[in-house]
């Protein structure tokens, strides 16, 4: 009897002991995956500047060490209204034709912030109801190190030499030249620096792993060589420098005229490009709508290289004149395909025709 209850007491504390020892390694698990998570959450909400500067990239030279609220309110009022009130009293109109928004959106464009395909950058814009715009986004423009590239040097010349590497500068271009206005006093443009600096991008705005993140937090562990890798994966995870490569517009043989166009598709880019501006005359003069009076000129216009054929308007626009400012963008090759130039005159080909 006593070997027995003995036993049975041997056991209990076998069991207690084998339950004390997998409680114990339970939380030192549940202690490793917390830490984690704090680490990843920690990351994630890291500026994706201060990340490259962890990985010794430099600071941008647009750095700003915080954003005042005051003027980053300035800024905002001078993107949306196209002036600011400040000490009480309203500032005079950047431009009285446009504001920055009639051709940037502030969101992101695409599921992934690489994706330059503009047939992805259409299905994004619908599925989330913004607009298919010829301006790159202003989203993220604070951690971009470069402006107006490639062949904007063909309309602009000169004027953006000095705004290809400065952020301030390319501000400044595009509120005199692109928006037909005037340069910017120094407050103003100080306080669209801090706009964009309250909007600038943290790592939760990235597609990046975990084993990023984690090699991220672990940088201090790293060599030169995986620093550099590491920051360049992180680089390349969104764009720093939107690509403009103009095209001329597409000859007569080479047009399809529509023919194998996806009209729907067509239809979207009409309401979430054309109808943005020109829809009640809200940014143009020319006034159109989703009638059949309106898709009757366009494709009268059709075969022509003039203002109203579709064909030639995307891809050269029109140029501010005296007595005419208001113009209109052109879009390039990123920002709209030769495909769906053909999907758009295929809607409007079955407008007309109704």
């Amino acid at each position: 009897m006593i070997y027995k209850t003995l036993g049975s007491v041997l056991v209990l504390a076998a069991t207690s002991l084998s339950l004390l020892s997998l409680n114990w390694r339970s939380e030192i698990a549940f202690s490793e995956h917390s830490e984690e998570t704090l680490l990843l959450a920690d990351m994630q909400s890291m500026t994706v500047e201060d990340a490259l500067s962890r990985l010794d990239g430099p600071r941008y030279a647009h750095h700003l060490d915080k954003a005042d609220p005051e003027k980053v309110q300035w800024g905002k009022e001078l993107i949306f209204e196209g002036r600011a009130k400040r000490n009480g009293k309203r500032g005079k109109l950047v431009s009285i034709h446009f504001v920055c928004t009639d051709c940037h959106n502030l969101v992101k464009e695409t599921e992934h912030p690489a994706d330059k395909d503009p047939a992805h950058r259409l299905k994004y814009a619908v599925s989330k109801q913004i607009q298919f715009l010829p301006g790159s986004t202003l989203w993220g423009i604070y951690d971009r190190n470069h402006w107006y590239n490639d062949d904007y040097v063909k309309k602009y010349g000169d004027l953006i030499t000095n705004a290809r590497d400065s952020l301030a500068n390319a501000v400044q271009v595009c509120s005199k030249y692109c928006s037909s206005g005037r340069f910017l006093e120094d407050w103003e443009l100080d306080a669209i620096m801090h706009y964009f600096k309250d909007q600038q991008l943290h790592l939760s705005d990235l597609p990046l792993s975990k084993d990023q993140l984690m090699a991220l937090a672990k940088s201090d562990q790293l060599g030169k060589t995986e620093k550099t890798a590491l920051r360049k994966s992180i680089e390349s995870s969104f764009e720093r420098a939107f690509p403009a490569t103009f095209l001329e517009t597409m000859p007569r043989d080479q047009r399809k005229y529509g023919e194998g166009g996806d009209a729907q598709k067509g239809e979207q880019l009409y309401e979430l490009s054309c109808l943005y501006c020109h829809e009640n005359g809200r940014v143009t003069y020319l006034n159109l709508s989703k009638d059949q009076l309106s898709a009757r000129m366009f494709w009268k216009n059709i075969t022509t290289y003039n203002d109203l054929s579709l064909y030639q308007i995307i891809r050269h626009g029109t140029y501010a004149k005296t007595g005419r400012k208001q113009y209109m963008p052109h879009f390039t090759k990123e920002k709209m395909s030769d495909q769906q130039i053909e999907d758009l005159v295929a809607y409007i080909k079955k407008l007309a025709k109704k």
